[in-house]
């Protein structure tokens, strides 16, 4: 999925790897009630959620600049950086320009491939000054990061953790990166938070954002909103399998944890906690049908927040293609960003 971005004095040209979907022919879950692990969430199960995350501390310690270098063609740093969150390593990417306070932080989260642990970022950059902001790439648990600046390699080592853990973990990752920038970059203003991604990437900027109040903004491109409802169609899918339905497979986890799992990487119960949001879906995608923007958009309505949610749908478009030269979506996104 690429996405082109134009600012003042800038274009920033990003890639992002998308969900990869296979299926086979297996009855996965023959040994199971269907009907019980993929109801509707009960009240009780949504407060559980709410609790578990209330309970976890996403400080991000043991904090270390891995590597940082003025970037070439820029007045910019770019910073790869470490830190711990759980016990486990990870890392992320900042790029600041120089000379400025009150930056707004904007995170960009990667996609996801069953096969693919390499999360990779190319960025076409001059000079940063106007309108300028703090980018924020986390590599997420199970990826590194490869950025690409102006024809320029710059590599992060994988994140600990496990890969698939692809939603609920990696919020918590987006989340304590950004505890990070703001105890240690005194530039940032984490007030003035946006979060962007495509495909897994939108499904976890929707749920920081649902989880996180510094994030006044997110922005989800191809994103499911509803992963009880999607895996319960895509039991046979082995990134659905690795995701969500292995460790109940395996006895590792009942029906009730898988449950839950499923009820926290789906933003659409948390609809009342978004702030300003945009969705943008293809009409021709088969991996997240347009049905997961009108869910959302029911939900945010049912909340009385359906003046938060823009939604738009592009017709000719796929989960592959939506933001191949797509100047509305990319121009709708940047006067999005702008205000905040």
């Amino acid at each position: 999925m690429n996405t082109v971005l134009k600012n003042a004095g800038r274009m920033l040209v990003l890639t992002a790897t998308i969900l990869i979907s296979s299926c086979n022919d297996d009855d996965y879950l023959e040994s199971y009630n269907r009907e019980e692990l993929f109801a509707r969430p009960t009240q009780t199960e949504l407060d559980n959620v709410h609790s578990n995350w209330n309970s976890r501390n996403l400080d991000g310690t043991d904090y270390h600049v891995e590597q940082e270098v003025n970037v070439a063609g820029t007045n910019a740093v770019l910073k790869i950086i470490s830190f711990r969150v759980n016990g486990l390593k990870e890392y992320g990417a900042l790029l600041i320009p120089e000379e400025k306070d009150n930056l707004p932080v904007r995170v960009y989260v990667g996609g996801f491939g069953i096969d693919i642990t390499v999360n990779s970022i190319k960025l076409l950059a001059d000079n940063l000054s106007e309108d300028a902001f703090i980018f924020a790439f986390p590599a997420l648990r199970g990826q590194s990061l490869s950025i690409t600046i102006n024809n320029d390699e710059y590599n992060s080592p994988t994140s600990e953790g496990e890969h698939c853990d692809a939603f609920e973990g990696a919020s918590d990752d987006v989340i304590a990166f950004l505890n990070v920038i703001e105890r240690t970059e005194a530039s940032a203003n984490i007030n003035r938070t946006t979060v962007r991604g495509g495909s897994r990437g939108a499904t976890v900027s929707l749920l920081v954002a649902a989880r996180d109040k510094r994030v006044k903004g997110a922005v989800a491109v191809a994103g499911p909103v509803d992963l009880l409802h999607l895996t319960s169609l895509m039991e046979n899918d082995r990134t659905y399998q690795c995701q969500f339905l292995r460790d109940l497979v395996n006895t590792e986890n009942s029906i009730e944890e898988t449950r839950l799992k499923m009820i926290s990487s789906s933003p659409v119960y948390f609809a009342a906690s978004l702030p300003k949001t945009q969705l943008h879906l293809g009409q021709d995608d088969t991996i997240v049908p347009v049905s997961q923007g009108e869910e959302l958009k029911a939900a945010m309505s049912e909340v009385g927040n359906n003046n938060l949610l823009e939604l738009f749908v592009y017709s000719g478009r796929s989960h592959q293609n939506i933001a191949t030269d797509n100047i509305e979506l990319n121009n709708r996104i940047n006067e999005f960003l702008k205000q905040f």
